[in-house]
C-alpha cells in the first residue's frame, strides 16, 4: 500500500507551552522579587531603621551625657503579628533605660567621664572590663569653681529608730523636693548620704556667677519652704510614736551654702566609682550645716556666697556672726536667710514657691523674710556691737546683750539672738 502521510500542526501546542512557561516564569519573577523587596522593606523597618535608631541613641548619649535620652512622648511599642514586642523595640527601650539609669547615678559630675569612655574606641573584654572603661579617668581631675551646698534631715537618728523601715519615706520625699528644687534652678544632686544631701550649682549655658547665686540660694529657699508645707510629711510628723518620742516634732532640713572651688573626679576602683567634688570649700559647706544647729536657723551662707548675691538679695539676708570655722586659718562672716514658714506665709502662692518661669525678682518678693525693719535694724546694730569692727577691737558686749534683749522681745526665740548671747556668756 502507498506510504501514508500526516502532517501534524503543533504550533498552537508549542505558543501554549511557551506561553505558560513564560507566564510562570514572570509570575515566580514577581513573587521572588515582590518577596524580596518586602523582605527589605520588612528588614528596614524592623531591624536596620531601629539598629539605626538605637546607635543614633548612643551616638547622642556619647556626646553628651546629660541630654534627655528619650522623647517625653513616646509612641506605643509597635508590636509584630503573634509575638508581642518586637526585639528591637526591647533592646532600644533597655538602651534607654540603661542610659537613664547611668545619668541618674553618675550625676552632672561623671558626664565628662561617661562622655570619654563611650567615645573610646579601646578594646576590652569582660575581666577587668570597668576598669578598663573608667580606669583612664580615675586618676584625673579637674578643678571647677562652683556653690556647694549640704542639705541635712534634722533628728534623723530619732525617726530612724522610731519609723524603721517607713524613714526610707521621709527620705526619699525630702530627696524629691531638694532635688526637684536644684534642678530646676540650674543646679544638679551630686550625692546622697543617708540623710544628706551635697548639691551643687557651676556657671554654665552663658549664666553669669551672680545669676547662679541667686538660683543657688533660690534653691534653697525653696526647699525650707516647700518641706514646711508638704502634707505628706506632715502626716507622718503627727504620727504618734513620733510625737511621743519628739513632742512638737516637724519635719526640718539645714543648709550650708558655699563657694570655692573643687577637684571634680571620679573615686574608686574597678569594683565601685563614684563621681563627686574634694575641697576643703565642700567641707566647710558640711559644716556651715552644722552650724545651722548653733544658730537655730535653716540656712547660714558664708561671706564668699553671700557676696555673689544680687544687691536685693542681699539686703534680705542678715549677718549673725564671723567664725574661723576648723580647718581653716581665716575668719569668714556668716549669713542667714530667714525663710517664712507655712504658718507666716500661708498667703504666698505654690506658683511664686514652686514655678520656675518665676522670675527671682518675684520669687524673693514673695519669700521675702517676715522679720519687721525694726527687728533687722536692732539686731544689724547688735552685731555691730558684738564683732566690734574688723579686728573686734570695738567690741561692745554690753551693748550687744541689751540689744539682743530688745531684739527677743520682738521676735522671741529668735535663733541667731541666743545663740550670740550664749557665746558672750
Amino acid at each position: 500500500p502507498p506510504p501514508i502521510l500526516l502532517r501534524v500542526d503543533i504550533r498552537d501546542v508549542l505558543v501554549g507551552v511557551y506561553t505558560r512557561g513564560l507566564l510562570l516564569a514572570s509570575t515566580i519573577v514577581l513573587v521572588l522579587g515582590g518577596g524580596a523587596m518586602w523582605l527589605g522593606f520588612v528588614l528596614r523597618r524592623d531591624v536596620v531603621a531601629p539598629i539605626h535608631r538605637i546607635l543614633g541613641i548612643l551616638g547622642g548619649f556619647a556626646r553628651d551625657p546629660l541630654k534627655q535620652i528619650a522623647p517625653e512622648h513616646e509612641e506605643p511599642p509597635k508590636k509584630s503579628d503573634d509575638e508581642g514586642v518586637l526585639e528591637t523595640e526591647t533592646l532600644r527601650r533597655a538602651v534607654i533605660k540603661f542610659g537613664s539609669l547611668l545619668q541618674v547615678g553618675f550625676g552632672e559630675a561623671g558626664a565628662e567621664m561617661l562622655s570619654k569612655s563611650l567615645n573610646d574606641k579601646g578594646s576590652g573584654g569582660a575581666k577587668g572590663l570597668a576598669l578598663r572603661t573608667f580606669g583612664g579617668h580615675l586618676n584625673t581631675g579637674k578643678v571647677v569653681h562652683a556653690f556647694f551646698g549640704y542639705c541635712d534631715i534634722r533628728h534623723f537618728t530619732d525617726l530612724t529608730e522610731v519609723l524603721q523601715a517607713d524613714v526610707v519615706r521621709v527620705v526619699n520625699f525630702c530627696a524629691w523636693i531638694v532635688h526637684k528644687a536644684v534642678h530646676d534652678n540650674n543646679g544638679a544632686p551630686n550625692k546622697n548620704v543617708g540623710d544628706a544631701f551635697l548639691v551643687v550649682w557651676k556657671s554654665k549655658g552663658g549664666m553669669g556667677v551672680r545669676e547662679v547665686a541667686d538660683a543657688s540660694l533660690r534653691s534653697l529657699v525653696r526647699t525650707i519652704f516647700c518641706v514646711s508645707r508638704s502634707a505628706e510629711l506632715a502626716r507622718i510628723a503627727v504620727r504618734s510614736e513620733v510625737q511621743e518620742r519628739l513632742p512638737g516634732f516637724s519635719v526640718r532640713l539645714g543648709y550650708g551654702l558655699h563657694y570655692g572651688w573643687a577637684v571634680e573626679c571620679a573615686i574608686g576602683s574597678d569594683l565601685k566609682v563614684d563621681t563627686s567634688y574634694i575641697s576643703s570649700h565642700v567641707n566647710l559647706a558640711t559644716r556651715l550645716e552644722e552650724a545651722t544647729k548653733h544658730y537655730g536657723v535653716d540656712i547660714l551662707l558664708s561671706g564668699q556666697t553671700y557676696g555673689l548675691l544680687s544687691p536685693y538679695i542681699q539686703s534680705l539676708c542678715r549677718l549673725v556672726d564671723k567664725v574661723v570655722v576648723k580647718g581653716t586659718i581665716h575668719p569668714f562672716e556668716l549669713y542667714t536667710y530667714d525663710v517664712p514658714t507655712s504658718s507666716s506665709s500661708s498667703a504666698v502662692s505654690d506658683y511664686f514657691a514652686t514655678d520656675p518661669t518665676v522670675s527671682n525678682a518675684q520669687f524673693f518678693a514673695a519669700m521675702a523674710p517676715s522679720l519687721s525693719m525694726a527687728f533687722k535694724r536692732q539686731f544689724a546694730a547688735a552685731v555691730d556691737s558684738y564683732l566690734g569692727g574688723p579686728d573686734g577691737s570695738e567690741a561692745d558686749w554690753p551693748t550687744a546683750c541689751i540689744m539682743l534683749s530688745w531684739c527677743l522681745e520682738m521676735t522671741p526665740n529668735d535663733g541667731p539672738s541666743l545663740a550670740i548671747l550664749s557665746n558672750m556668756e
